[in-house]
């Protein structure tokens, strides 16, 4: 058998790339995360409602004609979108409570992320006496 040499310690160390530990994460995205009280943020992505469906559900729950009920709630979406572009807040019931929590400019559209706070929703009652317009007022 051959006598096998040693490489000399600087050979072995400059043989070997040093990796450099990843930094830890600033405690700021860790608190992202979490909620204050450290139960877990869940992100779920459930079905989606498109125009279609709403004017479906709004022309079932008002008894109108579905392409007068499609103008109004093509209207009603864009006011809401431009009220939302200006960073406004919006208090609607049956909706809930809803401002601008973020804005990223990107690819040229604008992308809101959203604070939603909803409380209990409450059915409105055909013998309801409040008006939603005054007499005289065209609906």
């Amino acid at each position: 058998m051959a006598p096998t040499t040693k490489k000399p310690a600087a050979a072995k160390a400059a043989a070997k790339p040093v990796r450099a530990k990843p930094a830890a994460k600033p405690a700021a995205t860790a608190a992202a995360a979490k909620k204050v009280d450290d139960t877990p943020v869940v992100r779920v992505r459930g079905p989606s409602l498109r125009i279609k469906g709403l004017v479906d559900q709004v022309t079932e729950a008002t008894g109108v004609k579905k392409k007068d009920v499609k103008a109004v709630v093509e209207a009603t979406l864009a006011a809401l979108g431009d009220a939302l572009g200006r960073s406004e807040e919006l208090n609607l019931p049956g909706f809930g409570r809803s401002r601008v929590a973020r804005t990223v400019e990107k690819d040229g559209a604008s992308h809101l992320t959203l604070k939603i706070r909803r409380g209990p929703h409450k059915k409105r009652e055909n013998n309801d006496n409040d008006a939603l317009a005054d007499d005289g007022e065209d609906s």
